[in-house]
């Protein structure tokens, strides 16, 4: 399963993320997301605060001001690790 890890700056994330995830991901997943509402955590203590929380066996972490335009793309991200097991990490970025 694949864990999404969003540290957001709302309580909860917007519902067009929301949909754009469960519209594009392809496979079965969880959202984590770390209320930073309040300022309480630095990036990598969100972040480090969701791997506690997740229960995936991949773990993807998401700025929330991402949107997916490919669908599948968790099928896609699990394939490389079932592909190889020599991969451990998979950076990605995109933009227009």
């Amino acid at each position: 399963m694949l864990s999404i890890v969003i540290c957001s700056r709302e309580p909860v994330i917007g519902d067009v993320l929301l949909q754009n995830i469960n519209d594009t991901v392809g496979c079965e997943h969880e959202l984590t997301v770390i209320d930073n509402s309040s300022n309480r955590f630095n990036i990598f203590e969100a972040y480090n605060e969701g791997v506690r929380r997740s229960k995936g066996d991949i773990l993807c972490f998401l700025h929330e001001d991402v949107l997916f335009r490919t669908d599948n793309w968790g099928k896609m991200i699990e394939q490389h690790f079932l592909d190889d097991d020599r991969i451990g990490l998979i950076g990605f970025a995109g933009s227009h």
